[in-house]
């Protein structure tokens, strides 16, 4: 097991050599951003942003690149969508102020004229008729105008309106792309890590809770014998395995190629072992059909670290732990579960080397 997490390690680190040498090659300015977008371009796993990136050509403009970002939704992207979303804000107030300003001149110029009128009727009970007569055109007119350009401050305010609610659909969107695993639908290391903070208040845990870490063995090797698109369409159909082992108030994310992690509120390290267990034998269940091989399935299972909120000095340490207890089952070579201990710790500490994304 630890001669494939080493692997694993390489085969990272190989892809993100390719990333690099293809961004240099066309010209793409290094930007962590644009590193994930090329990412997620070659891994292949959403082939539609593979063919948008495929048809950037060499030296393209980052406007082009932020907008297939934007469009597809990555979480790198969400500050330069949140840019977007403010300047198209202030384009539509700014012309909806002017269009108001506009019409507050229209009024008061129709006021004042309409006053112009009665004073000099006032002023002059026998005005002759012709002259009346072209006052009254000119008041005709103006009445005309005015309720042209009042038609169309309306129109505009109903599409600024209009427009001002797709924005809002739009920041919805992107909350939840920053947050959000595009291939499961579950939530993703930025969520995870604001959980993770949130079980911790100046030090101390807010309550009884465990996080327990997760790899599913097997899924990368089913990925590079069968496709991403295989591993992908696996990855969907766990999603909703993890979601109903967990209670509502429980948490679940994808933090990495393979790697999961839960929060388990209100329970006991035995609870959180008994509830892993379960998670493991649900996934074992699931038979995952092969291309090509109509009668041929493969299953998957899952090795499970567990670390327990109240004895962790804190969200890094509860990590760490979690950590600590998956590294000391794979290297058993046998998928199971384990909790953190203090001899867990001083057993793994010069062996385990992180895996995960």
């Amino acid at each position: 097991m630890a001669d494939k997490s080493r692997n694993d390690g390489a085969q990272n680190a190989a892809i993100l050599l390719k990333v690099a040498q293809t961004m240099a090659k066309l010209g793409v300015s290094p930007f962590p951003r644009n590193y994930e977008l090329f990412y997620e371009a070659l891994s292949g796993s959403n082939p539609q942003l593979t063919r948008d990136v495929a048809a950037l050509g060499a030296q393209p403009e980052q406007n082009r690149i932020e907008q297939i970002g934007i469009k597809h939704h990555l979480a790198g992207f969400a500050a330069v969508a949140a840019d977007t979303i403010r300047a198209d804000t202030a384009r539509s107030i700014s012309a909806m102020s002017h269009a108001l300003n506009d019409g507050i001149a229209r009024k008061e110029a129709f006021a004042a004229l309409l006053r112009g009128f009665i004073d000099r009727l006032e002023s002059d009970p026998v005005v002759g008729m012709s002259d009346f007569a072209d006052a009254a055109g000119q008041l005709r007119h103006a009445v005309s105008v005015f309720e042209r350009e009042e038609r169309a401050v309306v129109n505009m305010m109903g599409e600024t309106v209009a427009q001002l609610g797709g924005l809002g659909s739009d920041i919805e969107t992107m909350r939840k792309a920053s947050t959000r695993d595009p291939v499961t639908g579950l939530a993703n290391r930025i969520a995870f890590s604001a959980k993770l903070a949130a079980l911790y208040d100046d030090g101390n845990a807010t309550g009884p809770a465990a996080l327990a870490l997760v790899t599913i063995e097997g899924l990368r090797d089913l990925g590079e014998s069968h496709g991403a698109a295989v591993a992908e369409k696996t990855l969907k159909r766990l999603a909703p395995v993890f979601r109903k082992s967990v209670k509502k108030n429980d948490f679940v994310a994808r933090i990495g190629t393979d790697e999961f992690a839960f929060v388990f509120h209100d329970v006991s390290a035995d609870n959180a072992e008994a509830i892993a267990q379960r998670i493991r034998a649900s996934v074992e269940d699931v038979q995952i059909a092969l291309p090509n091989r109509t009668f041929t399935t493969q299953t998957l299972s899952l090795s499970t670290g567990i670390a327990m909120a109240l004895t962790a000095s804190g969200s890094a340490d509860l990590f760490t732990q979690a950590e600590l207890a998956l590294g000391a089952v794979r290297s058993s070579n046998k998928p199971g579960v384990l909790v953190f201990s203090a001899a867990i710790g001083g057993r793994t500490e010069k062996t385990y080397s992180p895996h995960a994304a």
